[in-house]
């Protein structure tokens, strides 16, 4: 982790917390009704997610992603929807049973999937990198549970930074502003 987000980790932690507090009250709203939908749009624009697939939405929060793709993958596809935050999940428990849908397992966890080797098609990671103090070895673990010809798609404020960190575990096959998607 570079130094100053460890200053910011470690002397700033309670304002981090309450920080958290606020967030998790007016972000889902947020993200649902204002910034989401330009990005599920970008999802139909780059042909991400399809009927059947295994998606995994890597911090996941309250599932902003991941009842949309749980709608398009279908009853034949699985969602995965992992965060280090056992509030969120509760959240995305509730409104997949709220919505009827069948195909989500949420897993509590910062780091390990606990997934089989190449069994997702698509990692999904919407302003998580940036919060990871970890990336690397996050990115190695999403690297084993992708598929071959697996996709990863990553939406983060870093832009461009992102390719840095993505260097030697993935290829970039398209970036624009702050979506990427590359392949494995």
């Amino acid at each position: 982790m570079p130094e100053f987000e460890s200053f910011l980790q470690d002397k700033l932690f309670p304002l981090y917390k309450a920080h958290y507090a606020l967030w998790i009250h007016w972000w889902p709203w947020w993200r649902r009704n204002v910034s989401g939908r330009d990005i599920l749009r970008k999802w139909n624009d780059i042909n991400l997610v399809h009927e059947g697939q295994t998606f995994l939405d890597f911090g996941c929060g309250t599932g902003s992603f991941t009842i949309p793709a749980a709608r398009i993958v279908g009853s034949q596809g699985k969602v995965y929807a992992v965060d280090c935050f056992p509030g969120q999940l509760k959240i995305v428990n509730k409104q997949s049973r709220k919505e009827g849908l069948r195909n989500i397992e949420t897993i509590l966890s910062n780091g390990h999937t606990g997934l089989p080797d190449e069994s997702v098609d698509i990692v999904w990671m919407c302003d998580v990198l940036h919060e990871l103090p970890e990336r690397q070895t996050v990115l190695r673990e999403l690297h084993r549970v992708l598929k071959k010809d697996g996709v990863l798609a990553i939406y983060d404020g870093m832009k461009n930074k992102v390719l840095d960190y993505t260097d030697g575990l993935f290829m970039h096959a398209w970036g624009e502003q702050k979506l990427h998607k590359f392949v494995k």
